[in-house]
């Protein structure tokens, strides 16, 4: 049994002018979206794993190699 995401070939207007309502609404106001079901799964995991405590805040230089 396949239980994976069905997308339409063909979409509405109205569901593409809302998706972009969406995503431009997200732009504006500096709101996080995720659109694709594996990052928000691995989002979610990782949220409800973790403390605060346990992060270390890095400055984006220590992250290259």
């Amino acid at each position: 049994m396949d239980r994976g995401i069905k997308i339409k070939k063909a979409h509405p207007s109205r569901e593409i002018s809302n998706g972009y309502t969406i995503r431009r609404s997200a732009i504006d106001y500096s709101i996080p979206l995720i659109t694709n079901a594996r990052v928000a799964s691995a989002f979610i995991y990782a949220f409800c794993k973790y403390e605060i405590e346990d992060l270390t805040i890095k400055s984006w230089d220590e992250y290259k190699d």
